[in-house]
């Protein structure tokens, strides 16, 4: 991997710096994943999008006046953890008259900003959300959970922005955010991959003759992996598919041609030329036609073709003044100076607050010494499968789940000196909150539910049992079923956790209990992580793939058998020491 970086590590943070200090008059950071305008207005509708950062110049790119308000950034391709959308949304929310979240139809994305949405509402926060889908490459069916929200989310930001900026209630800003989702189109097309700093190496791969063809904004396969073509020729079956899908005959449009981030000027000039060709042939109008790299996938050549379908109203929007840094129309104001300073909040990613070390005598809770050792435990194993489940995450995912996953554990590891006193559901409670903050994407919110639902069935316990822990569990499947849906058999985290789920109850019912019966439980989470690799995947970005997702063992039930097996090899090792 050869990258204009200092450390994988730092990225992100030293991203947002660099943005910051480079345009200081237009934008100011909040905290080191969250950007907001350097010259807040007040009174009316505030913007926040935002997502996994390696899309620049989105989403930090389009904040400012007649733009977004704030943009949280999370780790390269990964959604923002929820606490660190809800700090984005405390960012704006003072002086504000509602806040709405521009969500791309991702589910890490959808997850942690409706989550975060209805913890700011429970604050008295006026808030409401939209959530984009523009991709024609994904087709609303029953393999997958919807359209992407891909380059036409650009589009929203600026005509929402400019609906707020005029002072638009809440309800009308997304009115006009739903009107362009209703309106806007894209695909994109790939001759190169990207790769993710932590990952190392190309999320996929393409021969030097081959094309990804619909290929996703983090490097998802397409629709079809094919040999290259020309230019025109892609540009042809891109328009066809997205003239296929909405009916712009006879219509005004807005045609954006959006670099991947690797696609030099000259080429982006030559897929214009086309899609403008095509589209006078088609008898449809190009009003305003913006060209460049506005969402972008780390250095993958590649491009992508938008239509925004317009009326009077879209156009007028599209038209209005905006100062932002990717993106400046007419005559906005551009002060030297910030009007009003940024707000502090929680001014690192990294803040997790962690409890206040304590010199008190160890938990009077006697699973409280097992359950820490069992997270010490889970930590060194996602650390020991960080590298396996990347790979596994590679090709129908983001190639970030075991990054991920070690992240988050490792930050739990970390706080358990701090927790010396505290008892077992406290412990789980805090491990939860962490993975929340740390993990982001799907599987932090989504493990953290498991873990919190967990942490209430062993509140007041002495003692937790293996039926505890077993009630525990069921509690947490329902947390996730209830949180993203899905059941056994979509090719997710559920499909290793309810066999584990009915084997402690074969288990209970059996009257075998201890070390015998989570071993057991680990291997049918095992076990079901392997039959996954036959299934067509039905939730989570993997459904993307359709049946393109066969063959690959899903990540997120293999980590959890991973942790299953770590849980079991605590209680047995426990056990063991406890008869010497």
């Amino acid at each position: 991997m050869k990258k204009f970086i200092n450390s994988p590590q730092d990225v992100e943070r030293q991203v947002v710096d660099g943005y910051v200090k480079a345009y200081p008059t237009i934008i100011a950071k909040a905290a080191d994943d969250i950007v907001v305008r350097a010259q807040r207005k007040a009174g009316k509708v505030a913007l926040v999008s935002g997502g996994g950062m390696g899309h620049e110049p989105a989403h930090l790119g389009y904040v400012g006046y007649g733009m977004l308000d704030a943009a949280v950034g999370g780790a390269i391709y990964t959604s923002p953890a929820v606490d660190r959308v809800e700090a984005a949304i405390e960012a704006v929310a003072p002086g504000s008259t509602g806040v709405l979240l521009v969500i791309k139809n991702y589910t890490g994305d959808v997850v942690n900003f409706k989550m975060a949405a209805e913890t700011a509402r429970d604050a008295g926060v006026d808030i409401d959300y939209v959530v984009v889908d523009d991709d024609v490459a994904v087709k609303d069916s029953s393999f997958t959970v919807g359209r992407r929200g891909v380059a036409g989310t650009c589009f929203v930001h600026k005509c929402a922005g400019a609906a707020a900026e005029a002072g638009e209630s809440l309800a009308e800003v997304k009115r006009v955010a739903e009107k362009v989702i209703a309106n806007v189109r894209t695909m994109g097309v790939a001759i190169e991959p990207c790769t993710v700093p932590a990952a190392g190496k190309p999320g996929f791969t393409l021969a030097d003759d081959e094309m990804e063809m619909g290929v996703g904004i983090h490097g998802e396969p397409g629709v079809r992996h094919a040999a290259m073509e020309p230019a025109d020729a892609m540009v042809d079956e891109i328009l066809a598919a997205i003239l296929g899908d909405l009916d712009y005959a006879g219509s005004r449009v807005a045609l954006m041609v959006n670099g991947a981030g690797g696609t030099p000027p000259y080429e982006l000039a030559i897929v214009a030329n086309r899609a403008h060709d095509v589209l006078a042939e088609r008898g449809i109008a190009v009003a305003r036609t913006y060209m460049g790299p506005l969402m972008t996938s780390l250095e993958m050549r590649g491009f992508s073709i938008t239509l925004l379908r317009l009326d009077e109203e879209l156009e007028g929007l599209l038209g209005a003044p905006a100062h932002a840094v990717a993106w400046t129309e007419g005559d906005a104001p551009a002060a030297a100076e910030p009007q009003v300073a940024a707000p502090a909040v929680n001014a690192s990613a990294a803040a997790v607050e962690p409890l206040a070390p304590t010199d008190a005598a160890p938990s009077a809770d006697p699973s409280a010494a097992l359950v820490a050792r069992a997270l010490h435990a889970i930590a060194d194993a996602m650390d020991a499968h960080k590298d396996e489940l990347t790979e596994l995450d590679m090709p129908i995912g983001d190639s970030d789940h075991g990054i991920n996953m070690a992240r988050g554990f490792d930050a739990v590891r970390e706080q358990l000196p701090a927790l010396a006193g505290a008892d077992a559901s406290t412990l789980v409670n805090k491990a939860a909150m962490t993975i929340i903050s740390k993990v982001g994407g799907s599987s932090g919110p989504l493990y953290g539910t498991l873990m919190r639902k967990m942490a209430r069935e062993f509140k007041g316990c002495q003692k937790i049992s293996l039926a505890e822990f077993a009630r525990g569990l069921k509690s947490g499947i329902a947390g996730i079923e209830e949180l993203a849906g899905g059941a056994p058999g979509d090719k997710t985290m559920l499909d290793a956790m309810v066999p584990a789920l009915r084997s402690l109850e074969d288990s209970l019912d059996r009257g075998i209990s201890g070390a015998e019966a989570l071993e057991a439980a680990a291997r049918a989470a095992a076990d079901g992580a392997e039959a996954t690799i036959p299934l067509v995947a039905r939730k989570g970005r993997a459904s993307y793939l359709g049946k393109r997702s066969v063959g690959h063992k899903d990540p997120g039930a293999t980590s959890f058998a991973y942790i299953m097996a770590a849980i079991a090899r605590c209680e047995r090792e426990v056990r063991t020491c406890a008869t010497e």
